[in-house]
């Protein structure tokens, strides 16, 4: 099975809808998250000078999170993180995109993780719930049940519940996986 095809079939199990399958990547949404894969070809990486060049080739305009798959992705995340910081400060293009490094060797573990962080960091986008939570355990205020879910765990081998809960007073995230 290709990389692309374990991809497509980790993400449409925690929910995401497919929105562009290419070689190399994979734009994909849940609820209002934008989340692109990027597998990354081999050993080529293109060292991009410019940081527009960069975020075109890339297409990362219209995403939130983006996904690196490579045998060395922490490498390669630090500079598309050093580039889009350059962006910023060089051509005033300010794009809200978290960028997750995952290893190619623990691919479904690592995006199961990868996943997991990006739904944390975007609770608002990805929220499909707003109930009252368990209480803050920095401020004893009820917390607000933001996101909830249930998926298989290629790392905990069953079922989990996911619960991504947000206290609004102290902004406390909690992200909390029940096995069963």
């Amino acid at each position: 099975m290709r990389i692309i095809d374990k991809v497509i079939e980790v993400l449409r199990n925690r929910g995401f809808k497919i929105r562009v399958v290419r070689d190399d990547s994979i734009k994909a949404d849940l609820n209002r998250l934008r989340a692109k894969v990027w597998v990354v070809p081999g050993d080529y990486f293109p060292w991009w000078s410019n940081p527009l060049d960069m975020i075109e080739e890339l297409d990362l305009n219209d995403i939130n999170a983006l996904f690196v798959i490579s045998e060395r992705p922490y490498v390669i995340s630090d500079y598309i993180m050093n580039n889009l910081s350059r962006a910023r400060y060089w051509f005033n293009k300010e794009l809200n995109i978290k960028v997750y490094a995952i290893n190619i060797d623990r691919l479904e573990e690592d995006l199961e993780d990868g996943i997991n962080l990006a739904i944390t960091n975007f609770y608002r986008e990805v929220s499909n719930v707003m109930l009252r939570g368990n209480a803050c355990p920095s401020c004893g205020s009820p917390m607000a049940l933001m996101y909830s879910s249930r998926y298989y765990s290629r790392r905990w081998r069953t079922w989990v519940n996911e619960y991504v809960e947000v206290c609004e007073k102290c902004k406390v995230i909690s992200h909390r996986l029940t096995l069963s």
